[in-house]
């Protein structure tokens, strides 16, 4: 098979398919792209394999980092230590233990670091003790300013960019792409000796953004505008598909509200490979859509109603009429798909609304439930609900006393993933991967780099130092904040 390469992962030798290995430029300005997190996680990241084409097409030499690497490359075993400019990407407030361990023990001092993703984004303050820039949104309109800086060591005139934050300057806005003028992206590595958790897919990303407000969503709040491909092209990147690949990965936050969607799915179910296609709102899901996901041969639909009480819907923006959430679901099982459920369980909510929804959803007869409890995360309407506590998990364990395959989100990580999101002071020097997350809180909080006292109730006055950014509707977020806490006071209180 063509562009097959031999890769090393902490000495393990791994086949991986690459087609742009070859044009990845021997002699040039390099970069160190790294991912905290395990080499067939990293291979499922969009915004990774992002990076890596694009730095390979502003010519820049790329050699790729993850976090079960032992600090050497992927493509060479050249140390960390050997790069001057390390790029990031991370989008989950959890990887930064990770990449703070990886910096820590595999880099040396005065080593630039960028980190760029959905949460950085949307408060960088956690991470400014860490790195040397933050980039706001979109990769693509920053990509080629950061191939400048690394080609001419113009750091400065990259710091100054309007989408860049550097400690010292809490300023700037987010970058937005335009995905009708940017390409997609044609061309992947993929692991062939190792399964990635998504199995060996082609990610097609049809959408970005969500239009929808669900006011515990980042994405619903940051990730604005919803942006979607053209049919033509995403018509032409499946064409475009050649390589080992089993199945097409949809990326797509709200694949109903595509604009193309039936015939999206149409051209899945047309494929030589299997398709596979993410959580669906119950709203914009047809019959045909379903036939189709069940053509493509997906055997699970994936659907988060996060609750079936109205009280708790008030809070949360969002939530299904019992009634419409049965009559959804038995349309679902009747293509011969499997249903997986997520739901949520709120800071101080009566146990009746919980065992409410329980049996709502027992009606239903799902498949699967994941229940998770309300992580505040900031620049949404509930970034000042208080943190989660073991109240919550207990209540939380009710859907497992009732469902077979049921999975609760731990409160204990729930809690640290919050505290660093919504942190005012940069602190991630002082996170470590193997510590134990309420040792974690416990030392941030001696520190004062948080505080649990002001975290663990609900917070309306905001003057958190991430809302000075231009990364979402602040007028339109603190309305809904105050519809949301009155929501919730009427729901304690019931």
């Amino acid at each position: 098979m063509r562009d097959v390469i031999k890769i090393s992962v902490c000495g393990k030798k791994i086949r991986e398919y690459n087609p742009l290995h070859k044009h990845n430029p021997r002699r040039a300005p390099s970069v160190a792209l790294l991912y905290p997190a395990p080499y067939s996680v990293a291979s499922q990241s969009l915004g990774y394999q992002l990076l890596y084409a694009y730095f390979i097409a502003h010519g820049i030499r790329v050699e790729r980092f993850t976090y079960d690497s032992c600090g050497l490359s992927l493509e060479r075993s050249t140390p960390l230590k050997k790069f001057d400019v390390i790029v990031a990407s991370s989008s989950f407030e959890l990887d930064y233990p990770y990449l703070a361990d990886y910096v820590r023990k595999h880099g040396r001092e005065g080593q630039r670091l960028v980190v760029g993703g959905i949460a950085p984004t949307a408060n960088p303050v956690p991470l400014l003790d860490l790195a040397d820039h933050v980039v706001l949104g979109d990769a693509e309109p920053v990509v080629g300013k950061l191939a400048e800086a690394v080609s001419s060591g113009d750091w400065e005139g990259f710091a100054s960019s309007e989408h860049v934050v550097s400690p010292g300057d809490l300023s700037g806005k987010k970058a937005v792409a335009d995905l009708r003028r940017s390409p997609a992206l044609a061309k992947q590595f993929v692991p062939l000796d190792v399964e990635p958790p998504w199995g060996r897919g082609f990610l097609v990303e049809v959408t970005r953004g969500c239009p929808w407000k669900c006011r515990f969503c980042l994405e619903g709040w940051v990730g604005k505008p919803f942006r979607q491909r053209s049919l033509s092209q995403v018509r032409d990147l499946l064409n475009s598909i050649e390589g080992p690949y089993e199945k097409i990965i949809t990326i797509s936050l709200s694949l109903g509200d595509y604009e193309h969607a039936e015939e999206y799915l149409h051209l899945l179910a047309s494929s030589r490979l299997t398709g596979s296609v993410p959580s669906m709102r119950l709203e914009r899901l047809t019959r045909s859509m379903l036939i189709k996901i069940k053509k493509i041969g997906q055997k699970t639909l994936t659907v988060a109603p996060e609750t079936l009480v109205p009280e708790k819907a008030e809070v949360l923006g969002k939530g299904y009429d019992a009634q419409f959430f049965l009559k959804k679901i038995s349309e679902i099982k009747e293509v011969g798909l499997k249903v997986k459920a997520y739901m949520m369980v709120l800071p101080g909510e009566p146990e009746r609304a919980t065992k409410e929804d329980v049996e709502r959803l027992a009606e239903a007869g799902p498949h699967h439930v994941s229940v998770n409890p309300l992580v505040p995360k900031p620049w949404t309407p509930l970034q000042g609900a208080p943190l989660p506590t073991e109240r919550e998990e207990r209540l939380a364990l009710l859907f497992k006393e009732r469902f077979r395959y049921a999975d609760v989100y731990p409160v204990r990580w729930a809690r640290l993933q919050a505290a660093i999101g919504l942190a005012r002071r940069p602190l991630a020097r002082e996170l470590e991967p193997r510590e134990r997350p309420e040792d974690a809180l416990r030392k941030l909080n001696e520190k004062g780099l948080i505080s649990l006292r002001e975290l663990g109730r609900w917070r309306l006055e905001w003057d958190e130092p991430w809302l000075e950014l231009g990364v979402g509707d602040l007028g339109g977020v603190k309305r809904a904040a105050e519809e949301s806490y009155e929501a919730w006071k009427r729901l304690v209180s019931s």
